[in-house]
């Protein structure tokens, strides 16, 4: 038996140039069979760039790109970009307007015409589709859309699938929908997946494993949970989820001086040494607050966001921004006193 989980795609050491500009620099990754990995990060940080090179649309300056074995970029060697088994589904979902449903899934079916329509059919039901077979695009929403489109990836039975921010253009109350069932239609018919995104609400959903690009790199990878709960950078730390940023100084690997909140304590060992000045950064919902006429902070304003309100105070000339249940009674003008809430402490150097 095979103790080693299989091994879809490989990319090793990638660089990749615009001209003069380096967009990749020796970017490596594994995408498990089976598995979804999310490529998350900032505006130009070079996700759809690791994309459009593992399609075949781009040289590479340095690296190698396999699929399973076999090479299918080097700087020596390019595989065909409709030779590598590799489905694409891009933002603006890409249909041909002139064709029905049917004949954009089997637009890509080598197979004959009778046997790839009744694929094509077989598919449409599998993305919850059938009887649109004869429509043409513009008669379908951005959700329906979306599924033909994952419809027509499918059908060539690709090796990997490339998702290039898929969600986007789709109306926030199907999202969540179209997310479930294209993980479970992925998971079901075993295919792996690169899914690109800035929106940490969809990586969290749809992957299985977050990879946080900064400036053409691949800075940490692991499962949303860790990297939420042990970012290794401030942009990685704001990604994962809003929070507020404290001038510290450490005493010991538990406890953490601020002089806007006094000590603080941590749940977990952090690694820095004592009397470091450290930045911490301190989410919204690992901060508590209660009415007190004694308290140092002042309630500023409050923002009711649907499940909470979003608090925001100032004490001792600093902003603080608080997440508040729905059930506290507390207003704009109260004196609050604060509680950070039991965590494991968020650190970086310097101040």
């Amino acid at each position: 038996m095979n103790e080693f989980p299989e091994i879809a795609l490989s990319v090793d050491e990638l660089s990749v140039f615009y001209g003069d500009n380096k967009v990749l620099e020796q970017l490596s990754l594994k995408v498990l069979a089976n598995e979804i990995l999310c490529l998350l990060g900032q505006s130009g940080s070079g996700k759809t760039t690791v994309l459009k090179a593992v399609a075949g649309l781009l040289p590479l300056q340095y690296g190698t790109i396999s699929i399973g074995e076999e090479i299918i970029s080097s700087v020596d060697t390019v595989l065909a970009a409709d030779k590598r088994g590799i489905g694409i589904i891009f933002q603006d979902y890409a249909l041909f307007p002139h064709m029905t449903v049917l004949e954009n899934i089997c637009y890509g079916i080598k197979e004959p015409k009778q046997q790839a329509e009744l694929s094509a059919k077989s598919l449409l039901e599998l993305v919850k589709m059938a009887g649109y077979d004869g429509s043409y695009p513009h008669e379908l929403s951005g959700g329906q859309q979306q599924r033909i489109a994952i419809a027509r990836a499918l059908a060539i039975e690709p090796k990997i699938l490339l998702l290039d921010e898929p969600f986007s253009n789709v109306d926030h109350n199907l999202r969540q929908q179209l997310m479930a069932d294209i993980r479970q239609i992925l998971k079901a018919r075993n295919v792996a997946a690169i899914f690109v995104t800035h929106n940490k609400a969809e990586a969290f959903a749809f992957a299985d494993k977050l990879a946080f690009m900064e400036g053409g790199k691949i800075v940490q990878t692991g499962t949303a949970e860790f990297l939420y709960l042990h970012p290794c950078s401030a942009a990685l730390a704001e990604s994962m989820g809003q929070g507020n940023w404290l001038d510290v100084q450490v005493l010991d690997q538990r406890r953490i001086m601020s002089n806007i909140l006094g000590e603080i304590l941590s749940t977990k060992q952090h690694g820095f040494e004592k009397g470091q000045k450290c930045r911490q950064f301190i989410r919204f919902n690992q901060l508590a607050i209660s009415g007190d006429d004694t308290g140092s902070a002042k309630v500023i304003d409050s923002v009711f966001n649907g499940e909470n309100y979003l608090c925001t105070l100032t004490i001792n000339k600093t902003i603080l921004v608080v997440n508040l249940a729905l059930a506290q009674k507390i207003s704009v003008g109260d004196t609050v006193s604060v509680t950070v809430l039991p965590h494991a402490a968020i650190l970086f150097d310097g101040q």
